[in-house]
C-alpha cells in the first residue's frame, strides 16, 4: 500500500493537485467467458501456508479493498485536511 500511496504525492507527476480525484476501475479478477464474468465462487486459492484451501468466493473483492485503501491513504499523504474522493 505505501508504494501505491506514494504515486499520488504532489510532486509524483506534473498535473498532480489537491483536487484531483481518483477512479479505481473494476479491481478484482475478471473471467469474461464464465456465467459469472468473474472466477467460479469455489475456485481455490493459496493464501498463506501450502494449501490451496480458500474459497474465491470468500475473498473476491479483497484486491480491490486494498487497491481503495492504498489510494485513500495516497490522497491523505498528499493533503492531510482534504477528505479524499476515490
Amino acid at each position: 500500500r505505501d508504494q501505491w500511496a506514494k504515486f499520488f504525492a504532489l510532486d509524483y507527476y506534473p498535473h498532480n493537485r489537491v483536487d484531483l480525484y481518483t477512479w479505481n476501475d473494476m479491481n478484482e479478477p475478471s473471467v469474461f467467458n464464465g456465467p459469472e464474468i468473474t472466477m467460479p465462487r469455489d475456485n481455490l486459492h493459496k493464501c498463506s501456508g501450502d494449501a490451496y484451501n480458500i474459497e474465491h468466493r470468500d475473498l473476491h473483492n479483497v484486491y480491490g479493498f486494498y487497491h481503495h485503501m492504498a489510494t485513500v491513504q495516497g490522497h491523505l499523504h498528499r493533503a492531510p485536511n482534504v477528505r479524499p474522493f476515490v
